[in-house]
């Protein structure tokens, strides 16, 4: 599928000269946290009523394998000034967290929706001797969705948290084998997650 841009971007891609630049920006969002920005830029941007620091870091290119493993790129970050560093050091990494990447132009930073938007996920870091970060970025990999999404089995429950919302069991029992039998042991068969009506082989959906 082709990249969406703005008018205001073709113009600005179909230039030959221009006193403006595409700036990239970074949102690394730690759960429970206020998100960590950053903006590859001289000065500090703002954008979307939020300030963007200027930071130096740099995007490597996407690395997949033909073993299909998740394809993955890097981003370094010079960190001579220690400011990243301890912050890293006491979330443990921030492995987990979100890592969004942005692409806007300084021309048009009114525009909120920005020209080019992903989300990452951080699966390594690493820091050599010169306060050089390195993140190993993760990204979607369609080959590990299962499809269909859902199966529906005749004697197995689907739901996966018991007493959960959907599971809907509310008595003192404290555990269940997610099994037709145990769910009409429990008085709780109406809200069965799977299909008694079906196959020995299930159904697909």
């Amino acid at each position: 599928m082709p990249l969406s841009i703005s008018s205001n971007a073709i113009v600005e891609k179909n230039k030959m000269n221009s006193d403006g630049a595409w700036i990239l920006l970074l949102e690394v969002i730690y759960p429970g946290e206020d998100p960590v920005r950053a903006c590859s830029n001289n000065e500090v941007v703002t954008w979307n009523g939020e300030s963007w620091p200027a930071y130096p870091f740099k995007l490597g290119d996407i690395e997949e394998s033909k073993d299909g493993d998740q394809p993955s790129l890097s981003l370094e970050v010079n960190d001579l000034a220690r400011i990243m560093i301890p912050e890293i050091e006491a979330r443990g990494g921030g492995v987990g967290a979100e890592a969004w990447i942005r692409i806007v132009h300084s021309k048009h930073l009114s525009n909120t929706t920005p020209e080019f938007e992903e989300m990452f996920e951080i699966v390594s870091v690493s820091i050599d001797s010169g306060y050089m970060i390195k993140f190993q970025l993760g990204i979607e990999n369609l080959m590990t969705y299962r499809v269909p999404q859902n199966r529906y089995l005749k004697n197995h429950c689907r739901y996966k948290e018991f007493k959960g919302a959907l599971c809907g069991y509310t008595g003192s029992e404290s555990n269940c084998n997610r099994t037709f039998a145990r769910c009409k042991e429990l008085g709780n068969q109406t809200r069965f997650g799977g299909q008694p009506g079906v196959g020995n082989l299930g159904i697909q959906v």
